[in-house]
């Protein structure tokens, strides 16, 4: 069980350090979007938006990136595969599908991590953002959202593997998709009804309005 889950991990450390490319996933794309998003937030302040706002976005921004990243690593185990035509040797040593699932979440749950520190210290850095004075109760948030990106990463892993490549596009697109209707950048609220009615369905529109409202909260106090 040991063995078969870290060799998982193990082959999605290879296949970063073989190719650098990749990292930029965890050491590039979410600073892009914290300082985008960041500095579009205080240019909306200079223009007499609320103080707050650069709360909500900033939040938005870190856990987004939580929930990119966690997806990203449970999807990429097996899109690699499918890309070097090799998935059945995926299949043919003495792995599970328990195994595979388990490994890959860990690695997407540290590599997040890892941007989560690097993306808040960033924060912290360039817009004074403490992340860091609060990360205990961030815990059971990020939980929320680390296993709900692995549950859409394994849905999307059941349609390449049943369905080919045809479904390939909602690595990336679901992404999208989920942060729309989650409120990361805005209240939820401001959405129209219909989609407010998926939005709370999603438990990550919790998440992250808990986190938001975390912040405000200490920051008034």
């Amino acid at each position: 069980m040991f063995e078969e889950t870290t060799s998982y991990i193990y082959k999605q450390w290879k296949i970063m350090s073989r190719r650098p490319g990749e990292l930029a996933w965890i050491f590039v794309y979410p600073f892009i979007g914290l300082l985008s998003i960041g500095i579009y937030a205080f240019f909306l302040i200079t223009q007499g938006a609320p103080l707050d706002s650069i709360l909500y976005v900033l939040v938005g921004v870190i856990s987004w990136n939580f929930y990119d990243v966690s997806q990203r690593a449970i999807t990429f185990g097996i899109t690699l595969d499918i890309w070097s035509n090799c998935l059945r040797h995926s299949f043919a040593g003495n792995s599970r599908i328990r195994h595979f699932i388990l490994g890959n979440s860990v690695f997407g749950l540290i590599s997040s991590v890892l941007t989560f520190f690097l993306v808040a210290a960033a924060g912290l850095l360039v817009f004074g953002f403490n992340l860091f004075s609060a990360w205990l109760w961030l815990i059971p948030n990020l939980l929320i959202v680390f296993i709900f990106a692995t549950g859409i990463g394994l849905m999307i892993d059941s349609l390449l593997i049943s369905q080919s490549e045809k479904y390939m596009s909602l690595i990336w697109t679901m992404t999208g998709v989920i942060m729309i209707f989650s409120g990361v950048y805005y209240p939820a609220s401001v959405l129209p009804a219909p989609m407010q009615a998926v939005s709370q369905i999603l438990p990550t529109t919790h998440a992250i309005n808990s986190m938001g409202i975390l912040f405000r909260s200490r920051t008034i106090a």
